[in-house]
């Protein structure tokens, strides 16, 4: 059946649009794409740093050892695909 979640990597979050720019920029620089998308969280604005959507949990697991070499706290995120 087909996985009931979307998978991300989170490679950080960051109060300043620049830091997260600078960090999609050095993933770049390591061949992997990312995308910076802002959030509002606690009555301010967040800006994530994230890879994906992955489809497969597997596919995501061999991005966050990848992403972990250039930032140790990378992190798999799961988003169910009804909430979407």
């Amino acid at each position: 059946g087909v996985d009931p979640f979307i998978y991300f990597v989170q490679v950080g979050a960051y109060s300043k649009a620049e830091d997260a720019e600078q960090q999609r920029a050095r993933l770049a620089l390591a061949g992997l794409r990312a995308t910076v998308t802002e959030r509002e969280q606690n009555g301010r604005t967040v800006h994530r740093v994230r890879l994906g959507p992955f489809d497969r949990k597997d596919e995501a697991d061999l991005q966050t050892d990848r992403a972990k070499a250039i930032d140790p706290d990378a992190s798999l995120v799961r988003v169910e695909r009804s909430k979407q």
